[in-house]
């Protein structure tokens, strides 16, 4: 049995959906992006939505649009994938890095107080595994200090905070549409506001600052996104509710199943956790001994991610201590979670971890 770790469901409804974009004869960014664009405003109750070629370009654009750039410094954690951070690095910005809850995995406000400078101009929280932020601390925080917020929620899609969806508030968010995400394009990205101003900046920035063609206004590259991965994205997001609650499933019969493991904390304030990544905790010589008896049982992993300051090319730039951002990949693993994973399989990667536990 040879189990993916992300697989997606992926169907007729999206291969008809790519061909109706080969029939019309327009395949870069036109009518179906736009379509995309107002679908993702009504799912998740936001104004504005502009959507990029990729998560990556989601933020280089919001940085961006928020004038943020050399000279500036932007708070983040340590504990997130590399584009986080190279997206700061993109802009000419200085990313200062800040550890996060071991338990949650996401960063606090309380790591980030005494990292205030007069250069500090934004922070940019991650939902590390699609689990939110705690908003309205973050909101609080930012205006106490003048400062910028912008929410990663590259994994949050359909993620509800207080009973409010992810990308709903008044600051900038932005979302992935990668093959593992929630919601899949092959590739894709989006930002969403509901500040008209930020949004005529970000489909400025998107398309080389161009207000009409050859007509440069502002500094932007090549961030469009093609109709073809734009039909893809829109079926998928058809599906969305479809796709929460298998994932809510698929999490629930882990959580059941399997003792002697910690889970990702969840506080109260989250009232829906997409779970874009499903992790469990265990020691640090118990995780490698596991990931390697799952892998030699056809189950893919992730150990989902080497801190930024512990990355080979960032630990020349980065210098400080984040215990817990450690702590937590040394002791993770992302066990397969997926839109196309089975209940049948996922009570087979149950029934492979509890051998492994008799074992030890």
């Amino acid at each position: 049995m040879k189990i993916q770790w992300a697989p997606p469901s992926i169907t007729n409804d999206e291969r008809k959906s790519v061909l109706k974009v080969f029939d019309s004869n327009w395949f870069t960014q036109g009518p179906v992006t736009k379509q995309l664009e107002e679908k993702i405003c009504q799912t998740i109750n936001c104004k504005h939505a502009v959507v990029t070629n990729n998560g990556t370009s989601a933020l280089i654009c919001s940085l961006l649009a928020h004038e943020i750039g050399p000279g500036d410094e932007v708070i983040v954690p340590s504990f997130t994938f590399v584009a986080t951070v190279n997206a700061i690095l993109s802009v000419g910005a200085k990313p200062v890095l800040v550890d996060s809850n071991s338990k949650t995995f996401n960063t606090e406000i309380e790591y980030m107080e005494n990292k205030i400078t007069k250069k500090t101009k934004a922070i940019l929280a991650v939902d590390v595994s699609g689990m939110p932020i705690d908003i309205d601390s973050f909101r609080d925080f930012a205006n106490d200090h003048n400062l910028t917020l912008i929410q990663d929620s590259a994994e949050s899609m359909g993620a509800t905070y207080n009973h409010r969806n992810v990308g709903s508030f008044n600051h900038t968010a932005i979302f992935s549409f990668h093959m593992a995400k929630i919601v899949a394009g092959i590739e894709g990205g989006c930002v969403v506001t509901n500040n008209k101003k930020i949004a005529t900046k970000l489909k400025l920035i998107r398309s080389h600052g161009d207000v009409k063609q050859y007509d440069s206004r502002i500094f932007g590259l090549n961030f469009r996104i093609s109709d073809i991965h734009s039909a893809i994205i829109l079926e998928q997001l058809k599906k969305i509710n479809t796709f929460l609650l298998h994932r809510q499933k698929i999490a629930d019969i882990y959580k059941s199943e399997l003792s002697g493991f910690e889970f990702q904390k969840i506080p109260d304030y989250v009232t829906r956790h997409p779970y874009m990544l499903f992790a469990i905790l265990l020691s640090s010589k118990k995780r490698n001994q596991l990931n390697n008896y799952l892998n030699s049982n056809g189950i893919e992993t992730r150990i989902c991610w080497p801190p930024v300051h512990k990355q080979k090319y960032h630990s020349k730039l980065f210098k400080g201590n984040f215990p817990n951002s450690e702590k937590i990949f040394s002791r993770i693993i992302n066990l397969p979670m997926g839109n196309g994973l089975s209940e049948e399989e996922t009570k087979y990667v149950v029934e492979v971890i509890k051998k492994w536990q008799k074992t030890t």
